[in-house]
């Protein structure tokens, strides 16, 4: 643990040391030198590798099916990152950038975050215009998608600790973990050539921006960290694997609504969905897209407490 004064001077260590990701941004943020991306949906609306439903036999072997669940993902996709944009990141990149962060930063970091801002706001608006084509192309039912995964668990973690820790702190900590999480997404989608152009440019842009999001917020993590009492540190170590969870792991409540709206009864969705995702291989898959922002967790000394270690091995991320 580090004393108060070691803690001090970390917190102006890394001030003083900040390099903004920022300093081409007028030149290469979307909201800045691109278009809106035209075009109509021609080839497959996502990879189908990234879908592991979409490789149950029951699933493949149907080409209806099978079309229809990758292009659901694409629209739980695109929806996903508009609830995350607007409703969790940017009003807290609102805060830092307005200086109410629970830490001091420079105005170069609140202005970075202002850029975050706005590079959110052109992130949502192009995926909704993406998602109405996807619903017109495909006939899709919004209703099917519901609300992501990583909303119904973070609202339910802020109310299960809200009496030992600030919510308003947590969705910070969420934030800061989500965009350190680069996605197999955003980093597959764009290069597969059988995926339609208009949504490989789309999720490229996102791509594009959200590398020099996870460069802020990873210098701004161990900030944060040595900024929170022991007491929250204790705390707050027990909610970070959780985070992780939240943003990584498969969304089954929405996949079974889709096995449902598909024509499947209860029985046959619940049995395709526990094939499709064996709980070792899940959690490996998570450990393994976890693993730069664990390294992050790991830099920042968040492992130096054994009940924070014991937490992730109980989530198996360590």
């Amino acid at each position: 643990m580090l004393t108060l004064t070691q803690d001090l001077n970390s917190k102006k260590t890394l001030i003083k040391n900040y390099r903004s990701p920022f300093k081409r941004w007028n030149e290469i943020s979307w909201i800045r030198t691109k278009p809106i991306r035209n075009g109509e949906i021609s080839g497959l609306p996502f990879s189908p590798e990234l879908v592991p439903l979409a490789a149950h036999q029951t699933i493949a072997t149907n080409e209806n099916y099978w079309l229809k669940v990758l292009a659901y993902r694409l629209l739980a996709h695109l929806q996903f990152t508009t609830l995350l944009e607007l409703n969790h990141v940017n009003p807290v990149c609102s805060s830092l950038a307005q200086g109410r962060a629970p830490v001091s930063l420079t105005n170069e970091q609140q202005n970075d975050a202002l850029r975050i801002y706005c590079d959110e706001g052109g992130h949502a608006l192009f995926v909704e215009m993406l998602s109405t084509k996807v619903e017109t192309t495909f006939n899709l039912d919004y209703s099917v998608i519901g609300r992501p995964q990583f909303e119904r668990t973070l609202e339910r973690l802020i109310s299960e600790y809200q009496s030992r820790i600030s919510p308003q702190l947590i969705k910070l900590f969420f934030v800061t973990i989500s965009e350190t999480l680069v996605t197999k997404v955003l980093h597959d989608v764009p290069s597969d050539p059988r995926v339609a152009s208009v949504v490989r440019d789309v999720i490229g842009d996102h791509a594009a921006d959200e590398a020099l999001h996870s460069a802020y917020f990873r210098n701004l993590f161990p900030l944060l960290w040595h900024n929170l009492s022991p007491y929250e540190q204790e705390e707050m170590g027990q909610l970070l694997p959780q985070l992780v969870w939240a943003f990584l792991g498969p969304d089954r409540q929405y996949e079974y609504n889709l096995l449902r709206h598909l024509g499947f009864n209860r029985e046959e969705a619940e049995g395709i969905l526990q094939e499709v995702y064996v709980s070792s291989e899940v959690a490996a898959g998570v450990k393994q897209a976890a693993a730069p922002t664990i390294k992050m967790f790991d830099s920042a000394g968040v492992f130096s407490l054994f009940s924070v270690q014991q937490a992730f091995a109980d989530c198996e991320l360590v």
